[in-house]
């Protein structure tokens, strides 16, 4: 028995922009953070910013043995992305993949799929490990790249991501695929 007390705190802002029929600029700055004198308590999950819908190029599957050399019992490329709150914005410039090539059979021609070319950046901390924004220590992390949606009959959205995470020295470009639609 006990209780865990904190205050949860969303704010989530887009915006969109159409330049030219077809072609959009999408832009989000995302922040979740768990406040008060239980939220950094262990019994809550840490939040997460590598997942595809927050920071691309940084899923937890991507992680391997060798970034996390020299560490004795964590992995600070890994535990860099976890805490009890979090700062992402993402930019994209989204069309459809036919359009430039000059199909006009309605929006997407005979291929609905969507091409978005993006850049992503985040940080998560603690109450006692703060961003280097705030004059702490914890650096936040970047990823740009190219993303494929498309809409599975109906039944979700598919997206195929290609990104290049920033801060990982030695990883090249990784894909990653999810279900999840874009913000």
């Amino acid at each position: 028995a006990g209780t865990i007390a904190y205050t949860g705190v969303l704010a989530d802002y887009r915006r969109y922009l159409t330049p030219a029929p077809f072609y959009t600029l999408a832009g989000r700055i995302l922040h979740y953070g768990r406040y008060g004198g239980n939220a950094d308590d262990p019994r809550l999950p840490p939040l997460f910013i590598g997942y595809p819908q927050l920071v691309r190029g940084y899923d937890i599957g991507s992680f391997d043995a060798v970034e996390c050399a020299g560490a004795a019992a964590s992995c600070p490329a890994f535990d860099r992305l976890l805490g009890s709150r979090m700062l992402v914005a993402s930019a994209e410039f989204r069309f459809p993949l036919l359009r430039p090539l000059g199909v006009r059979q309605g929006m997407y021609g005979p291929i609905p799929v969507e091409v978005a070319f993006f850049a992503d950046a985040g940080t998560a901390w603690t109450a006692s490990e703060t961003p280097t924004f705030f004059g702490g220590g914890r650096k936040p992390v970047a990823s740009v790249g190219v993303t494929l949606r498309a809409n599975l009959f109906g039944f979700g959205v598919g997206q195929m991501d290609f990104a290049r995470p920033l801060q990982r020295p030695g990883k090249g470009w990784v894909m990653g695929f999810s279900l999840t639609p874009g913000f």
